[in-house]
């Protein structure tokens, strides 16, 4: 199924941290020993036998214990998160809010107790030709509980939208939502995160590559003092190589990826490579975490996540990676890693 949400296997254990040319200490959460790793190379890939999670550098996370099987969400404390989770602290849900002119142009936001919030963007996954803002996975609706603030967006579908206006529907909600935190104070427009899965993690990754570019142009006026930077991104099985895409052997793949470019069923690699956020990359990247599925039978863990991970770190911003072993597309009902992502917003939004 393609509406799958990041779940990431998560089990005991210490995977060591890896920063360009310097030792990092981190601490075992079971325990409280630490352990210190060197590494010459900006980015190399590492996984701890004891771990069934791999992760590429600079990365300082802490695994969660206990991975259990079946149809579970596990949160940092071991708690089951059910399929229908809904937060228990969301002060207020406001849905049905327009950020632009077309019909698609709505985005549900979901409020914490506390004004001020940093505040999750989140883009539905569908294969762009499909999906809505109506679900938000539950290991991102658990963000209210730490004080986020999560604005699930709709976005224009192909076939009737293709590429770049799904994006510059992306960029338009990030400024118009900067512009409601400032005006508001319901959230800090300084602390926005784009978290986006599938589809959404595609299209979140190209917009936060490609600040100043494919940007809308009828924007309200207080949102045109903003930019669409993000502080972070976070990108579950998302595609970044619409070029292996579009060849990939999955019946899915062709279609999807052809139909969002409007090229299907003749398109090149030179009208698809425009899509692809390597494409833009550049030395004031946000810090991003990938996440991917070791058997994705439609988004390729190494063609899509590894190569990525790796170019974006190259770049010479952070660039988290963690491949779920034996999880495929559709990563519900796998454990997830909610402690890695929840640290690595932590220190993005600290600034």
């Amino acid at each position: 199924m393609l509406l799958g949400a990041i779940l990431l296997v998560a089990a005991m254990g210490v995977t060591p941290s890896i920063v360009s040319g310097q030792p990092t200490v981190v601490e075992d959460p079971g325990d409280g020993a630490t352990s210190t790793s060197t590494s010459a190379p900006a980015v190399e890939r590492i996984s701890d036998p004891t771990t069934t999670t791999t992760l590429v550098g600079p990365i300082q996370v802490q695994l969660v214990a206990d991975p259990r099987p079946g149809d579970l969400r596990v949160d940092p404390n071991g708690d089951v998160l059910p399929s229908d989770y809904e937060p228990t602290n969301a002060r207020e849900v406001r849905r049905d809010v327009e950020y632009g002119p077309d019909p698609y142009h709505r985005y549900d936001l979901y409020l914490p107790a506390d004004d001020g919030a940093p505040l999750i963007v989140y883009l539905h996954s569908g294969g762009w030709i499909g999906g809505d803002r109506s679900y938000v996975p539950p290991m991102v609706l658990r963000f209210l509980e730490l004080g986020y603030a999560v604005a699930s967006v709709e976005y224009r579908i192909a076939p009737d939208s293709t590429f770049p206006e799904p994006v510059e529907d992306v960029k338009r909600a990030i400024r118009e939502l900067k512009a409601m935190g400032a005006e508001t104070g319901l959230v800090d427009p300084d602390r926005v995160v784009v978290y986006g899965t599938s589809a959404g993690g595609h299209l979140g990754a190209f917009a936060a590559a490609t600040v100043g570019e494919f940007e809308p142009t009828d924007l309200s006026p207080t949102a045109q003092a903003f930019d669409s930077s993000v502080a972070a991104l976070v990108s579950a099985v998302g595609p970044t190589d619409l070029v292996q895409m579009y060849s990939h052997p999955n019946a899915w793949a062709a279609p999807m990826t052809g139909t969002f470019m409007g090229c299907f069923p003749t398109c090149t690699a030179d009208q698809l490579r425009p899509a692809n956020p390597a494409e833009y990359l550049h030395a004031d990247l946000p810090p991003a975490y990938w996440a991917y599925g070791s058997l994705d039978p439609l988004v390729d863990a190494d063609a899509q996540g590894v190569v990525i991970a790796d170019a974006w770190a190259a770049a010479g911003a952070q660039s988290w990676l963690d491949i779920v072993e034996n999880g495929d597309h559709n990563l519900d009902g796998t454990l997830v890693n909610q402690r890695a992502i929840e640290n690595f917003l932590a220190q993005a939004v600290a600034g």
